[in-house]
């Protein structure tokens, strides 16, 4: 039994406005028509042909659903766990958690799900790496091809694979000793380990975290499938990596009887999709098109574009037609309701843009004009939380409801345009079809649930002075959300 421990937690920055807090990159189809998150399943899947494979994906509450959802259309036997994070405390209470949940001699596997791998070869470098769990952490280092200043890296013994240093991000000058040197690696993030050897780590450098995760699995509970963590103690755990907390520490630690650490070097194919300059870059290596993406010439390009004279860039538009013309060099992402230009080799300064959006509080950076929800998805078609008026495209999933609840700043009009609608609204009870519309008064309970077996769609216009999704008073809800 293999525990594949995949952390789904993070923003994605850099790769604004395609990734934003509500819907972060690991969640979205980056490099093929899969997720991120389906690509790492499906990768560590094929270690069930030798073994039993159990998945334990972490991951912040407010992504859960969606996990499971992604899970869901798979449409492949896969044996997961979600554990949902009130709030994130960084990778080492994560591998704490992970390590816990499962039989002290079982062998736990924790991946990053924003990493692109050659899939065969890594789950090869996998299985070679579990004879050597016994009483060791198992690092796997990707092997550098050129100085990079944005990875940390391992030092290692050649002729042993001992792990002998852990090493921050380093400036130009150090990585290219780095690389001349020959025995560091990138640090992929990536361990290998039995639960019992990574818990002794915990107890001896990182005593406080353990305790922490003890206590939070003690006062969580399961709903609907997913593992809520307790808010009240999770809360507590110091939010530190597993660099920092366990592997640094580790490395320096000299006693003959402790865990110690080994790296597996790994040769190929690797990419950790952090900017768009590293999405572009991985894309123009192969040779054919990887859907949905397209090249022409040096360009990589995605959705209605139109290039004349235009090189070496990436172009991605959601809907609207995006033409370049004359230019080189660039990054332009168009969405729903934001637009990125920028020149490739500075595209991994846009996470300052996001650092202004969340200084002007701007809705823009944390969540996409559509949004998911566990019964479906809403898209902003015109007006804001001040506008007065405010009107949405909502679509809910087949046997889904909408929480029963009620505005305090807000009437609604509901026009149904797809399926067929039981709505609630007071105590009546409706049915309603295609073109046909309902008011609701604002402080007025309400609930719309589709009874159909398509997708039901319906237009909601607001009106009020204040339009903010908080305004929302819950009275039952599917989903946990009281």
């Amino acid at each position: 039994m293999i525990n594949c421990v995949i952390l789904c937690g993070g923003s994605g920055s850099r790769l604004w406005p395609l990734s934003r807090e509500k819907l972060p990159k690991q969640l979205l189809p980056l490099v093929n028509e899969f997720t991120m998150l389906q690509n790492t399943i499906m990768r560590f899947n094929k270690l069930s042909a030798t073994m039993t494979t159990r998945f334990t994906i972490i991951c912040n509450i407010e992504h859960a659903f969606l996990v499971q959802t992604q899970i869901n259309d798979l449409q492949q036997p896969v044996q997961a766990t979600i554990v949902a994070e009130p709030m994130g405390r960084d990778t080492a209470p994560a591998v704490a958690i992970a390590s816990l949940l499962s039989q002290p001699d079982e062998t736990t596997l924790i991946v990053p799900c924003d990493h692109v791998f050659d899939d065969d070869k890594f789950v090869e470098s996998v299985q070679a790496g579990i004879p050597h769990c016994n009483n060791n952490i198992v690092t796997f280092g990707i092997t550098p091809t050129c100085p990079e200043t944005g990875y940390g890296y391992i030092k290692t013994n050649i002729a042993t694979n001992a792990t002998i240093e852990f090493v921050e991000k380093p400036n130009h000058e150090t990585a290219c000793k780095y690389v001349a040197a020959g025995n560091y690696y990138w640090n992929a993030g990536v361990f290998l380990f039995r639960n019992k050897d990574m818990l002794q780590c915990f107890a001896k450098f990182a005593p406080d975290t353990l305790a922490w995760c003890k206590a939070t699995l003690e006062c969580s509970q399961t709903i609907m499938g997913i593992l809520h963590l307790s808010k009240e103690t999770f809360i507590k755990c110091t939010p530190i990596s597993i660099d920092y907390a366990i592997m640094e520490r580790l490395c320096k630690d000299h006693d003959n009887n402790s865990v110690k650490g080994i790296t597996i070097p790994y040769k190929h194919l690797w990419c950790d999709v952090g900017s768009f300059k590293s999405l572009y870059e991985l894309l123009l290596q192969d040779g054919e098109d990887i859907l949905p993406y397209r090249k022409h010439a040096n360009n990589i390009v995605k959705g209605d574009v139109i290039l004349h004279d235009t090189g070496n860039s990436y172009v991605e538009t959601e809907n609207a037609v995006v033409a370049l013309i004359g230019v080189d060099n660039l990054v332009v992402v168009n969405t729903r309701d934001a637009l990125l230009i920028c020149d490739k080799n500075k595209s991994q300064d846009v996470k300052h843009v996001v650092n202004a959006l969340k200084a002007q509080n701007r809705i823009e950076r944390i969540c996409h004009a559509k949004v998911y929800r566990p019964w479906g998805w809403y898209c902003n078609i015109e007006g804001n939380d001040t506008s007065g008026f405010k009107v949405k495209r909502i679509a809910v999933y087949p046997g889904k409801k909408l929480s029963l609840q009620s505005h305090e700043e807000r009437s609604e009009h509901w026009v149904v345009v797809k399926g067929n609608a039981k709505v609630q609204v007071g105590h009546d009870q409706l049915v309603l079809h295609a073109n046909q519309h309902v008011y609701i008064p604002k402080k007025t309970l309400h609930r719309m649930e589709n009874i159909g077996d398509e997708l039901l769609e319906f237009v909601e216009t607001q009106i009020g002075d204040y339009l903010g999704e908080d305004d929302i008073i819950r009275y039952e809800d599917d989903f946990g959300r009281v």
